[in-house]
């Protein structure tokens, strides 16, 4: 039977069905581990943090002091496309650093090995101090509470987020 003829003759399955890949067990325990420890580590230094936990992958979505340090993607695969976030942790990853985007900034890659995670951890804690310097202790506070008036009502991850504090 020809390759292409057996493909045809296979049952399609439902768009609501299809994905990707299916999410690993192992990949997805790292990624949950390393999700709750930075989470643990990054409060403890006074940054407040929103998590959402893919329901079809193993993405875990981290937002800090409420957008004012970006989001964090941890992840086993790539993302789409149009979503751009400031720091990207993916299982196994190989390719550049970083890369600048249209808005001036630069998103930043990391793999999930602890070297490279705790690279990540310390540019997450230069950002606060560098956010810190530029609105103030004061500014700061303001500016988190803003974001959350402004974003509060939101679909999307302000509405299926934890606010883990």
């Amino acid at each position: 039977m020809q390759r292409l003829g057996g493909l045809l003759n296979k049952p399609q399955k439902n768009r609501d069905d299809m994905s990707s890949h299916k999410p690993s067990k192992k990949k997805g325990r790292r990624i949950r581990e390393v999700a709750d420890v930075l989470v643990s580590a990054l409060q403890s230094k006074g940054i407040k943090v929103m998590r959402y936990d893919a329901y079809s992958s193993n993405s875990i979505y981290l937002k800090f002091d409420y957008g004012l340090l970006y989001t964090l993607r941890l992840s086993d695969h790539r993302g789409k496309r149009h979503l751009v976030y400031r720091f990207n942790a993916i299982y196994g990853y190989k390719g550049p650093g970083a890369r600048e985007t249209k808005w001036g900034w630069y998103q930043e890659f990391y793999t999930l090995q602890n070297p490279d995670l705790n690279e990540m951890y310390l540019s997450i804690l230069e950002l606060k101090k560098e956010q810190l310097q530029k609105y103030g202790p004061i500014g700061y506070k303001i500016e988190m509470q803003m974001a959350i008036n402004r974003n509060k009502h939101n679909k999307g991850f302000w509405k299926a987020a934890n606010d883990l504090g």
